[in-house]
């Protein structure tokens, strides 16, 4: 009689040795599936970790290889043939989507529909991001939910240069790190370059932007203010003075000081330009002669003019220096009766047509508006080493004029063959050398015949502070900051008429629900006759 198999020790089935099998593959198979969930929310949390990331995909591969040469002779029935096609195709498919995933966060396409572009980067931003010659470390000090809020606005500066290098620190996790840094508030953005840092707290694109420009420069620029003659002060709150105006430039990292020609005798060193805004008394004839040799060796200048109401020409001094640069200020003022569709009075001249060959206002799109703008004219045959362009003029309708008794009567009407018709030029910029000068480098000026339109009370109007600000940039050659500057959103909003109101209600409240509902029992009273 044949033994039984079953008492034969070597044909018994190695009963512990599968119990392991099946155990290890348990713990294989668990493990793989935490490494691929691990490398899944490393890609979505910490993207920026490329390291972690290539790490646990590594590990994951490891464990599926593992779970194969495991699996290897249940691999070869035709049932496993099957569904190791099947999980094959799978892969590809993730292969796919990994691919496209990746390509879209390399070559981001992106559509702004929010009526200002309020999330997409200004083109201020844009420039100040580009301009980055070396690596910038952005280092962004929240927690989960703000690094959620945020990232989005900070990748995308990403997205405009590879040098900026963004990190996210929790507090929380790393307190040491957060002390040293010396940030005191969750939300901090930490920015380095080139050895310099610079904070900013309550985050916005306008603030990153400002902070950016600011570690950018090494030395801040500065802007002097003649004073003495009645000018507009950078440090009056008044409607006429220039504090809104200041404030914006110190944003873009320029400082402003006061300057006064009769104390120090010269303009020093240490003004990178100087501003006349608005004077309305004369210059003494050693003022003059400091400000004309100035401008005369390469200086730099942002002149505003305004028209004198009571009288002869407030500082005819100023206007003789412009005429040596081919810039002829006329003594009179605009009139607009376009301004009366704004609900503003016709003195206030409405600008709308720009220069597209001057940096400062080629991009311009937004109107501006001049209060008693002063026309300028360019005087023909200047040399040839002098660039003297219109920047920013009136619009056809406008006129200029000079009797001021039209005013007092209430009756302004252009009168043909004495007044000037439109459009006048509001803005002119000058660039170069005068005739046989010597000078080192070119001079650059901006002559703007009003100095009303970027007062307190005018930079909240239209474009007014972007024409400003560019303007002080282009005198600076800080070309880089010539630019749109962000703009808030405006909530959007949808007019529509009583009736329009009272349809839409009956048909979301009652028509649509009772179609529905109606729809509902003819297909249950259906099903109920099957």
């Amino acid at each position: 009689m044949n033994p039984q198999n079953s008492s034969n020790p070597e044909t018994q089935p190695n009963t512990h040795s599968t119990e392991a099998t099946q155990n290890s593959s348990a713990w294989l198979w668990a493990g793989t599936g935490a490494l691929a969930l691990a490398l899944l929310f490393a890609r979505m949390i910490y993207p920026e970790l490329v390291w972690l990331t290539v790490i646990l995909g590594l590990l994951a591969l490891g464990g599926l290889s593992g779970l194969l040469l495991q699996n290897q002779k249940a691999l070869t029935s035709r049932t496993a043939a099957y569904g190791l096609n099947s999980f094959i195709t799978i892969l590809l498919v993730f292969g796919i989507v990994g691919l496209v995933n990746f390509v879209g966060s390399r070559y981001p396409l992106k559509k702004d529909l929010t009526k200002n572009k309020t999330n997409s980067l200004s083109e201020q931003s844009i420039k100040i991001a580009q301009s980055l010659k070396s690596p910038l470390k952005a280092t962004f000090f929240s927690k989960m939910d703000q690094k959620a809020q945020f990232r989005p606005l900070l990748e995308n500066y990403k997205a405009i240069n590879s040098k900026i290098e963004l990190e996210f620190v929790d507090p929380d996790r790393e307190p040491n790190r957060t002390k040293l840094a010396g940030v005191r508030k969750y939300g901090t953005l930490l920015l380095s370059y080139e050895g310099r840092e610079n904070k900013t707290e309550d985050l916005n694109e306008e603030k990153i932007t400002n902070s950016m420009i600011k570690i950018l420069k090494a030395k801040a620029p500065v802007l002097c203010a003649i004073t003495g003659h009645g000018e507009r002060s950078f440090e009056s709150t008044e409607a006429e003075g220039y504090l809104a105006s200041k404030k914006a430039l110190a944003e873009q990292a320029y400082v402003t000081q006061e300057l006064n020609l009769l104390k120090e005798g010269k303009i020093p060193d240490t003004c990178d330009a100087v501003a006349v805004l608005g004077p309305t008394k004369n210059f003494l004839e050693s003022e003059a002669k400091t400000l004309t040799d100035y401008l005369a060796n390469g200086g730099r200048a942002v002149i505003a003019v305004d028209f004198n109401f009571k009288g002869p020409e407030y500082n005819p001094e100023l206007i003789s220096i412009l005429a040596g640069w081919n810039v002829k200020v006329l003594n009179t003022f605009v009139i607009d009766p376009l301004s009366k569709m704004f609900g503003v009075d016709p003195t206030v001249a409405l600008i709308t047509t720009y220069n597209r060959n001057q940096s400062i206002t080629k991009d311009f799109q937004a109107n501006c508006i001049f209060p008693f703008t002063r026309p300028l004219e360019i005087e023909p045959a200047a040399p040839a080493t002098l660039n003297v362009q219109w920047m920013a003029r009136t619009t056809p309708k406008s006129w200029a004029i000079g009797d001021l008794s039209q005013l007092s009567k209430g009756e302004i009407r252009y009168t043909e063959g004495k007044d000037k018709l439109g459009p006048l030029n509001a803005a002119v910029s000058i660039e170069g050398k005068q005739k046989d000068s010597k000078a080192s480098r070119n001079t650059r000026i901006v002559v703007l015949g009003s100095a009303y339109f970027a007062t307190n009370r005018g930079v909240t109007k239209a474009a007014n502070l972007d024409f400003f600000l560019n303007s002080v940039s282009w005198v600076m050659e800080d070309d880089s900051l010539i630019s749109i500057r962000t703009k808030e959103d405006v909530p959007g909003k949808i007019e529509i008429s009583q009736k329009a109101a009272s349809a839409i209600g009956l048909l979301t409240i009652f028509v649509i629900p009772l179609l529905i509902a109606t729809a509902g029992i003819v297909i249950w009273a259906y099903r109920r006759k099957l």
